[in-house]
């Protein structure tokens, strides 16, 4: 016998179950990458019969960063020709969208407490991150980028028309 030969042997087996539950096609557009660092503050304190307790405020503050792609829904867009003009084009662009949101993190970058904060409940920060994450706090970076966001519609517009015809001049109208 050998040395390295030996009656018992491992062996082992595994599997992957992956699910599809639904497909859907979207023809969004994304013009505007952000990189985004942010800081989310919540503080609350106990209250005892309506009135609240003095000194049991409780502070959490949390860091969030993520990229968000900024851009508008492609299936809405409406490019006609202007009456009367060979080369002119009137385009309807949508309201803005996030388009995407991707590599999301959040930590607590600091708490702190009054001194009688420890009757007070803990602060749930994946609340934090999930009012980071929600539409309406989202909205904020798109009104923030507004008129970049315009510039480059007009610019992927202008350029995807002058490669069809090098005459095309464009009258973009958005949505707001």
């Amino acid at each position: 016998m050998s040395g390295n030969s030996s009656i018992w042997h491992t062996k082992s087996k595994t599997s992957e179950t992956q699910v599809v539950n639904a497909m859907t096609k979207h023809s969004q557009v994304a013009i505007l990458g952000l990189s985004v660092t942010d800081i989310y503050d919540k503080s609350q304190v106990k209250t005892f019969l309506g009135m609240e307790v003095p000194f049991s405020e409780k502070t959490t503050y949390v860091k969030g960063t993520f990229e968000a792609k900024l851009g508008f829904d492609g299936n809405v867009v409406t490019i006609q020709k202007a009456p009367g003009s060979q080369n002119t084009y009137n385009i309807t662009i949508p309201e803005f969208i996030v388009v995407g949101i991707s590599n999301p993190s959040f930590e607590v970058v600091n708490s702190k407490g009054d001194i009688l904060s420890f009757v007070t409940e803990d602060i749930d920060t994946h609340e934090l991150a999930n009012n980071a994450m929600s539409d309406d706090t989202l909205v904020k970076y798109i009104d923030m980028n507004k008129e970049w966001l315009k510039d480059q519609a007009t610019d992927y517009y202008q350029r995807l028309l002058t490669s069809i015809d090098p005459e095309a001049t464009l009258s973009v109208t958005f949505s707001e």
